[in-house]
């Protein structure tokens, strides 16, 4: 669980500093964050909102796929 956290922190970190920009891919955030979800890529998606798995909700995902924190 601590890993989670720390890759939902990164990305927290790299919007708060101006280096990601939301809405954001997968790719967005390994672009900004030096690979950040190379082994995690799906990350995003069992962590957004409505998420089936019943993980800690982090992101909302958008109706292009994107996602933003919550």
């Amino acid at each position: 669980m601590a890993r989670q956290s720390k890759i939902a922190t990164a990305i927290n970190v790299a919007v708060t500093n101006g280096k990601l920009r939301q809405p954001f891919s997968v790719a967005d955030v390994n672009s900004a964050c030096k690979n950040l979800l190379a082994k995690s890529p799906s990350f995003l998606s069992k962590h957004r909102k409505g998420n089936p798995g019943g993980y800690t909700v982090y992101f909302v995902q958008d109706k292009n796929g994107k996602y933003s924190l919550i």
